[in-house]
């Protein structure tokens, strides 16, 4: 049996809470760039995603393994982590559970991810993630013992501001403190290229979180406005105004990519 005393658990809980930032994430989630077997094998799964968009009807079955592929893939990166699929009869739906270890998390994951994250993947090219996907998700992450859920999909989240797909997931978020965050494949191209799968989810929370927290008026717009653009705007009509210096925007602004991450160009 091994020996470990409260001071060497108090020592690992410090030096823990000292790695809680995106330039330590590569420590929880081991990145693909720069692994060239995990390149290889993440392009193979891209590739299969890809080519499934053109696959008949009678072979939906199919197209959802390929995704639910790159998302045991992507979860299996992570440090001392269980990846199981879960099949529920007569559902035709299959959820993946990625279990942490118990040993030792960062504050970001033991304080607002959990246990585990639930995840579902949808492989539709002409379907959004709707309101009964996000209720449905909703349902199963508690009767699982989790407090997180992910989607990963084409199209990413259906609606905007407080309305339909994109709307039910921050009302759960406001309601039952339950955040549920979206990826598209498109989106996680970019891990090829460098990106950390953890920072992105740290990333995708803050913007959940503080959206369903901040009181301004939605933009009208027939789409969801990504909170972090929303922000950047705030802080470029600031300056504009006056209110904020070329100091302060510059401040403020590398905050915002800090926190939410890039923001990419129209």
């Amino acid at each position: 049996m091994t020996n470990i005393s409260i001071n060497s658990f108090t020592d690992l809980s410090l030096v823990l809470s000292q790695l809680d930032g995106p330039e330590f994430d590569h420590i929880f989630w081991k990145q693909i760039h720069g692994d060239a077997e995990a390149i290889v094998e993440f392009d193979e799964l891209i590739s299969e995603i890809e080519a499934s968009k053109t696959w008949p009807r009678k072979l939906n079955w199919k197209k959802g393994r390929v995704l639910e592929d790159l998302a045991v893939f992507l979860f299996n990166r992570f440090q001392d982590v269980s990846v199981t699929k879960n099949k529920r009869p007569g559902d035709n739906e299959t959820d993946i559970e990625a279990r942490f270890s118990e040993k030792a998390q960062p504050p970001f994951m033991l304080q607002n991810i959990g246990p585990k994250i639930i995840c579902e993947c949808k492989n539709k090219k002409s379907n959004s993630i709707d309101v009964g996907m996000v209720t449905k998700l909703a349902e199963i992450i508690p009767r699982r013992g989790a407090n997180f859920g992910v989607f990963i999909s084409i199209l990413g989240m259906g609606g905007y501001a407080w309305r339909y797909g994109e709307g039910k997931r921050k009302k759960i978020m406001y309601s039952e403190q339950l955040p549920i965050i979206s990826f598209t494949v498109d989106e996680l191209k970019s891990l090829r290229d460098g990106q950390n799968f953890y920072t992105m989810i740290r990333e995708k929370y803050y913007a959940l979180v503080d959206e369903v927290d901040d009181e301004t008026a939605d933009i009208p717009d027939q789409h969801h406005y990504e909170y972090k653009k929303r922000l950047k705007e705030t802080l470029e009509h600031l300056l504009k105004c006056g209110i904020a210096s070329e100091e302060d925007y510059t401040r403020l602004y590398d905050n915002l990519l800090l926190k939410y991450g890039a923001i990419e160009d129209e």
